[in-house]
Order: structure tokens, then sequence, then C-alpha cells
């Protein structure tokens, strides 16, 4: 098994942010998926790892709600978690993210049914966070 990953769903008025990796796998080129990244001997702790990616790639500080799963890709274990942005003022890092965009549920089960999410993992992964950490959304933004 490779070195962990780190990921997060992150939603803001009921969208999800997906993005699009620099990556040099062909079958990969233009696909979605969730932000996030690689789990580094520095970093203290998988939360603190996500704080950091999320940093790298766009400045961006959030609000970790909760774990929601792991799931494995490309003999990777992702550690994926709830997250809300503290803002919006994102400072996108192109050396890592050539893309991003805000999709609703029923857009990302489109991009699914296309093939077009890049772990295959995404979808699960917003239904899950929806499952967990649904009332608590509903009850903030009621």
């Amino acid at each position: 098994m490779r070195s962990p990953a780190v990921r997060a769903v992150l939603f803001y008025e009921n969208r999800f942010l997906l993005v699009q990796h620099h990556n040099c796998l062909p079958e990969t080129v233009g696909k979605w998926g969730l932000p996030g990244g690689r789990v580094e001997a520095s970093d203290a702790s998988l939360v603190a790892a996500l704080h950091r990616e999320l940093y790298e790639e766009f400045a961006m500080s959030a609000e970790i709600i909760g774990f929601v799963a792991m799931y494995t890709y490309r003999e990777r274990a992702h550690h994926v978690y709830f997250a809300r942005p503290r803002n919006l003022n994102f400072v996108i890092d192109r050396n890592e993210i050539l893309n991003i965009t805000w999709w609703t549920l029923a857009e990302v089960m489109q991009c699914h049914a296309k093939g077009n999410l890049h772990a295959g993992f995404e979808l699960a992964a917003i239904r899950a966070s929806l499952a967990r950490y649904g009332d608590q959304i509903r009850s903030d933004t009621a």
C-alpha cells in the first residue's frame, strides 16, 4: 500500500467543490475529483494534512466537520473528511489545480454516470457525507 492521502468533501450553499488536478495518467486527464493530496511525514495528523493540502491548493482555511470514510484508489488509502470553506477567496495553485467547479448533487451524479469522476469514490463520499452530517447542514442553513 502506498502512502495515504486525505480528501475533502467541501460543501457550500448546497454545492460540492470538485477539482481537476494536474496529473500524468492519460485515463484521468480532465476528470473531476475531491480536493486534497498525500499525507507527508511532517503532518501531525490526517486533519493537519488536509488543512495543509487545502491551503497549498487554494490558500483556503476550512472548518473540518468530521471524518466520512476511507476509500482505496490506486493502492492508496484516501481518508475523506466533510468540510466547509471559511471563505471563498481562493488563490488557486495552478501547478496543482487546473480547474474548480461547485456542483449540485444532481450534477455530481450526472458526472459519475458519464464516467467523468477521477477516482470513482467521489459520489459515494458525497452521499456518505450527507448521510452522516446532513442534519447538521440543514440546521445550519435553515
